[in-house]
Parts: structure tokens; sequence; C-alpha cells
């Protein structure tokens, strides 16, 4: 049983949670509340201030406004317990501060609590990557007339999802009230609609020539809120200090997706490059004008670069290569063949650490070095010789649960 204590208990999403808890009474119990006017129609107390609340709790869950955190923080400190934010409308300087207990305190921060919203997050960073800079990205967010921040928090995250796909980020307009320009490139237009009883909407536009991409979700309860803040509560539970949010559960059983093998390559270890700023340089020109697949490219210190090629382009490329000897008179050409990429995959792996590393200790463990190392937020490839492939892949298979 998880005993909480509700930040907000006599707000909109204050009930809601309570009401949540008493449907799912097998996991949790409301020990206590906490509103400004210190009132409430509730089964549990209701006090004005967290420092009067006596009553042991597992956890804080808080709707309620931004300031808050500053009362909360401390709380969760000396008690030891998580302090799960679903509270919008934090200010920079607020921000901070819940930085400065991440150290101290695991804090589960997020604008929306639906996972349905934090899916869309993952595909609209997938579509902003997809479409660059073809497609024009604009949001409209609705809610409900008490609603008194705007853009929403969920705006802010989505927007925020899709400059972090842009080489140089987006440059964020909200609404185009008495603006006399055209739209630049890497303009991102945020528009709030606020009435009547709206629970939530959220609309991302991709806008290219002739045709649009949407992703949308609509909220049509806060129950699916208050939902998804006692998932982040029991997810919460077994978290050491540290920042985590509605991503963290959304990729929690799906850090890793897919683990495969690409046989028939060769590396070329060059080196001793004469002139380091032009040679990395002379080497893919090289191998561009003869018309050679590169494929993994590690660098490996000045004058230094080790790439993989098709096996059965490997006899062109050496050949490229050493039509370079005339300028690099030093270089060094060392070429290994049979060679198998191994690819693990997951788009989990972008906000979980320590992947790499399990990778690795599973290699040595067997044995197995690797020849070269590429990586990026979402994969990580490593070249080792052939004849260790089933050794590799069922050893990692087993360790990451693949």
């Amino acid at each position: 049983m998880i005993r909480v204590i509700i930040i907000g208990a006599s707000g909109y999403m204050g009930r809601a949670v309570a009401t949540a808890v008493e449907n799912n009474s097998n996991d949790f119990t409301v020990v206590a509340g906490v509103s400004p006017s210190g009132r409430g129609s509730f089964a549990f107390p209701v006090y004005k201030s967290i420092s009067e609340v006596t009553e042991p709790a597992d956890a804080i869950i808080d709707f309620s406004r931004p300031k808050a955190i500053y009362d909360c923080l401390p709380y969760c400190k000396e008690k030891k317990i998580p302090y799960i934010i679903g509270t919008t409308g934090l200010s920079e300087d607020d921000m901070r501060f819940i930085d400065s207990y991440a150290n101290s305190v695991p804090i589960f921060i997020s604008g929306n609590m639906s996972l349905g919203v934090n899916l869309q997050l993952q595909l609209v960073k997938s579509a902003a990557a997809a479409l660059g800079v073809a497609f024009e990205p604009e949001i409209v967010e609705k809610h409900h007339h008490f609603k008194v921040d705007a853009p929403s928090g969920t705006a802010l995250m989505l927007a925020d999802a899709i400059s972090s796909k842009s080489p140089e980020g987006k440059k964020y307009t909200f609404g185009r009230y008495t603006k006399t320009e055209r739209r630049k490139q890497n303009e991102l237009g945020i528009h709030s609609v606020r009435g009547g009883t709206i629970v939530g909407e959220h609309e991302v536009y991709f806008i290219g020539t002739d045709e649009i991409v949407e992703i949308s979700h609509r909220a049509y309860s806060k129950q699916i809120f208050a939902l998804g803040a006692l998932r982040a509560t029991k997810f919460m539970m077994s978290m050491q200090p540290g920042l985590y949010s509605m991503q963290d559960i959304v990729l929690e059983n799906e850090v890793l997706s897919n683990l495969y093998v690409t046989d028939g390559q060769a590396l070329i270890e060059i080196s001793s490059l004469n002139d380091t700023k032009n040679g990395i340089c002379d080497v893919f020109t090289a191998l561009a004008d003869a018309s050679i697949f590169v494929d993994m490219i590690s660098q490996a210190g000045l004058g230094r670069v080790s790439l993989t090629v098709r096996s059965k382009q490997l006899y062109d490329a050496l050949s490229a290569l050493n039509s370079l000897k005339v300028t690099h008179k030093n270089m060094k050409v060392v070429e290994y063949d049979d060679i198998t990429k191994l690819t693990v995959e997951g788009v989990g792996m972008e906000t979980r650490h320590g992947i790499a590393a399990q990778v690795f200790e599973v290699l040595s463990a067997s044995g197995i070095e690797p020849l070269i190392v590429t990586t990026s937020e979402t994969k990580i490839q490593v070249g080792i010789n052939s004849e260790f492939v089933s050794i590799a892949v069922n050893a990692i298979a087993e360790r990451l649960d693949l």
C-alpha cells in the first residue's frame, strides 16, 4: 500500500487524484491533503501547509501552484520520499530550485501525466527528424476557461521535442497578433485556445507544400492525468534521487527494441596522415570518387580514422587510398576482412544510461574485442570478427532481455 499526500487537494486535479486513489484502493491510500483553505470534504485530513502534516507518507503528488515546490522539496528531503510534480507554469527559477534538490530527492516532473501525450511526444520527435526543414511546425493547444497559464506545459514540451531535432533549434512565436512579417524558417508557432470545459487538446501540424502531417491528442477526462500520476508514483517507489519524467515510463519496457547483425563488412584503419587538417577530407574524397560505400566511421585522434566498407569493395577502397600516398607519404593502411557489424537499437536509450556499459561488459566477459565502435542517441554499433557473432548475439540478448 502506497501512502500519498495530495498537494492542491481541493483543486480540480487534486480531487481527480483522490478519486483515482479511491478506485485503486488496493494499491494506494491518501493519508493527508494540503489546500490553502485547509478544508475539503474528504475521508482524509486537509491541512493549510505541508508543515502541518504529521501522517507518515511514501510520496507527495502535487498538482497545485508552482510556489508549493519551495515547501514540498525540503519536506521530501527530510522524510526521504519521492515528489511527483504535475504542476505547470514553472519558471526558470522554479526549475533551478527543483534541480538543486535532484541529488537528494527522487523527483518526477511532467507537464502532462497522460501516457498518450507522452507517446505523442515520441511521435513528434520522429516526425520532426524525418520531415526536416521542408515542413513548418505549428502547435495549437486548447483548454478549459479555468486554466491560468498559457501556453500549456504540454505545448511547450511538444515544442521542445520538435526543437531538439532542429540543428539550430526553433524560435517560438506565441500567436501572431501585431506581426507584420512573413514566417521565418526556424519559427515554431504556438497558439492557445481557452473556453468551456475542454479538458485538453494538443494538435501538432507539420505543414509542407501541398500536404500536412497532423499528430494530435485529445483528453476527455482529468482521470487520465490522475491515473498517470498514480502510475508515476508507483514507478518512483524504487527510484534513486534524480529527475524523472513520463518518458521514463513510456520507455520503461522499450529501452531496447532491436539487436541485429550486418555481415560482409571490412574494416580499414588509416593513420599517420601528414596533414591532419585536410587528411581526413582527402580520405573520404578519394573513397567517394571511387564510389565506395562507407558505413561506420570512428576518428581515433589526429591523423587517424577507422571505417568500414563492404567486403566486396575492399580491394577498390584500398586502391583509392593508396593513391593518397603521393601527398601523404607516411600514411599507413591496415585492413581486416570478414567483419560483422552488431547493432543494438532502442528509442529508450536516449533517456536511459548504462546500456553501452552493459554491451561492452558482455563482450569483454565473452572474450570479444570490439574493433570499431560508433554510437548515436538510439544506437550502439560494434564491429567484431565474424567468428564471434553467435556468441556475442546470444550473450547480449540474454543480458539485455532482447
